[in-house]
């Protein structure tokens, strides 16, 4: 629970559909009058199409937890893949939580069968019983398609019930879309095997039928009856009216809410329960139309389909301009703009935000690191009204979103989807409309999917540039010592001088070489030789100002650049300091020794460079001789 209110967690694919999301604003309809609240995990795929076991979208379902959750339900029929589901049903299970399973059995749960074929039955057992029908065909499914051929199933049995022949032919295949529907009627007509009723597996098929037949002059349903199935929209906006039938959001809304009750009471979290379609009898077989609105769904439709393409070319607008902001900072003013995107908070991994992550490896997405807030539509509406702007921030992960009580107060359903790219989920959306309108959940994917493809283009863009630098710094970096190589010392010395142009400061330029390298190469080998190398570049790195060019020279000679006032300093002390503490606490058989020369140029005497380095050096070879001449 939160507060007051027990949440239950739905888990769910393809929210966009009118099945799901109808069931969705039913359920938060019956849950806001008993203090229950729904948080709604989707995944976004194609129609009638199985999630796959490694699709990053699936980590969405990790989400819920038992901190919160008091019940899940799995709507494992439209999730489809069955090793997803027992991950699911498995985890709830170890965390306690009972589990509803929708669609289809899963062990351990209490399942709700959607017994589909007797809405296939009911139909043909209409026709038969109140019109008189004795010729029949079906266009079902995909072939081999497990929803197709249970409905083939339900109209064979159906016929046999009604002790009436079956056999092969009376059953044609659409693909559950139009053009392969139409083939298969246009078949039939050529053939002169039109039958005096067509059943068929979904109500897509059965109205580009219906129309098809219109189209060659045969009359709806007074020559040939269609009827279709899963009562979609168009149905009732189709001409005639399409009779079909499914099972309403009502009645699966009412067997969930008993279930819970039961279980929440002490009831069993396991068993079996039926629900069963109903038929709804229109105009395509004779029958009066339940509804009278067929204008008004019509233009809505319509104008949802003007809009989708509208919005399609600003999302496009939307994801360029994310492409191309300088940081993380700039785009939620960027999505806000786009005025399609409301309700919603968007969060992403805190490792994302760091450019030098591989954006193709995994976190999870309870990350340790927190989530990066990154917008909120909610808080900048609110910020505004204080005449603020809205600054994104990291929260804890446990958090999931920000102002939880509030959505809560308001009655609100929260909806998750995940963000991925590249095959890899990097954070998650979650919508929470103010109120039920089918057009916000059509934008669904539209708005995710224009999110993964922006965030997660502009995540590997940072990672690109940031490799990009690295490369660039390792092409002028010694691999040894970590100083520049002579490449990158050339540019970093004409930007030291360009930047004291004016001649202001003096410059000082040290030379240090490496005493007793051969020594320690013949008796230790080149290996602690490359360490000794190492440690007195470090040294001198160290010594130095922070702002001082150092670079291997070559072999075991360093030199150090930086501009300086009159005195450059205890360099030698630092440097001298560094190697006794070294010698001190290596443990090695030798000790580590350089010889250092400093030569400050006068201020505004910067002379020719090799005249600088032939200074310094002599100024080093003359204390070499001096440390040679005191051993």
């Amino acid at each position: 629970m939160i507060g007051k209110y027990r949440i239950i967690a739905l888990l769910t694919s393809r929210i966009q559909e009118r099945e799901c999301h109808g069931l969705i604003h039913t359920l938060e309809e019956i849950f806001a009058r008993i203090d229950y609240r729904l948080f709604v995990y989707n995944c976004i795929t194609q129609s009638d199409t199985k999630l796959k076991e490694n699709d990053p979208q699936t980590l969405i379902y990790s989400l819920f937890d038992s901190d919160f959750a008091d019940a899940v339900i799995l709507d494992s029929g439209r999730v489809g893949n069955k090793t997803v589901c027992e991950n699911v049903v498995r985890r709830a299970r170890e965390m306690n939580l009972p589990v509803i399973s929708l669609g289809e059995c899963c062990e351990g749960c209490l399942n709700i069968e959607y017994v589909h074929s007797r809405g296939i039955e009911a139909l043909v057992d209409h026709l038969i019983i109140v019109h008189g029908i004795d010729d029949f065909h079906m266009i079902a499914g995909p072939k081999g398609n497990r929803f197709s051929d249970s409905r083939i199933e339900a109209f064979k049995s159906a016929l046999e019930k009604n002790e009436m022949p079956f056999d092969e032919g009376m059953v044609s295949y659409g693909d559950f879309w139009a053009d392969p529907a139409v083939a298969a009627a246009e078949n039939l007509l050529e053939s002169n095997r039109l039958p005096r009723a067509f059943v068929c597996a979904n109500d897509q098929m059965a109205i580009a039928v219906s129309v098809f037949l219109q189209s060659r002059g045969i009359s709806v349903p007074e020559e040939v009856i269609v009827v279709g199935y899963d009562c979609i929209d168009t149905i009732y906006s189709s001409s005639p009216t399409m009779t079909s039938a499914c099972i309403s959001s009502e009645t699966i809304s009412r067997i969930i809410m008993d279930s819970l009750l039961s279980i929440f009471s002490g009831g069993s979290a396991e068993g079996h329960k039926m629900a069963i379609p109903e038929p709804v009898f229109n105009e395509s077989c004779g029958c009066c139309s339940k509804k009278s609105d067929a204008a008004v769904l019509f233009n809505e439709q319509t104008n949802m389909f003007c809009r989708f393409q509208d919005e399609n070319i600003i999302l496009s607008e939307v994801a360029a301009k994310i492409q191309q902001s300088a940081s993380f900072e700039d785009i939620a003013p960027v999505i806000h703009a786009g005025s399609l995107i409301y309700d919603m908070c968007c969060l992403i991994k805190r490792e994302y935000i760091d450019e030098s992550v591989n954006p193709e490896e995994s976190f999870g997405l309870r990350s340790e690191n927190g989530l990066y807030l990154l917008y909120d539509s909610d808080m900048i509406n609110y910020n505004r009204t204080k005449g603020e702007s809205f600054a994104p921030y990291t929260m804890p992960s446990r958090e999931i979103i920000p102002t939880m009580d509030f959505y809560l107060d308001n009655g609100r359903s929260l909806i998750f989807t995940a963000l991925h790219y590249l095959d890899v989920s990097f954070g998650y959306v979650c919508f929470h409309f103010r109120e039920y309108h089918v057009g916000s959940f059509y934008k669904i994917p539209q708005t995710v999917n224009m999110l993964n493809n922006a965030l997660g283009g502009l995540i590997n863009l940072r990672y690109k540039h940031y490799l990009l630098k690295r490369i660039e710094k390792m092409s002028g970096t010694d691999v040894l010592t970590g100083l520049y190589n002579r490449r990158g010392f050339c540019a970093e010395y004409e930007r030291l001088t360009e930047s004291n142009a004016n001649g202001g400061l003096s410059l000082a330029v040290i030379m240090c070489d490496l005493d007793g390298l051969k020594y320690i190469n013949d008796n230790f080998g080149h290996e602690e030789g490359d360490n000794a190398i190492h440690v007195a570049a470090c040294a001198l790195k160290s010594a130095c100002p922070p702002e001082a060019v150092c670079t291997r020279f070559g072999g075991d000679e360093m030199m150090a650049v930086y501009t300086c006032g009159e005195d450059c300093g205890s360099v030698r002390d630092r440097f001298a300091e560094y190697l006794d503490k070294y010698n001190s606490e290596s443990g090695k058989p030798y000790t580590v020794a350089a010889s250092m020369g400093i030569y400050i140029a006068p201020k505004g005497e910067f002379h020719d460079f090799e005249e600088l380095v032939k200074k310094s050096d002599t100024l080093m070879y003359a204390e070499k001789k001096r440390r040679k001449a005191e051993r």
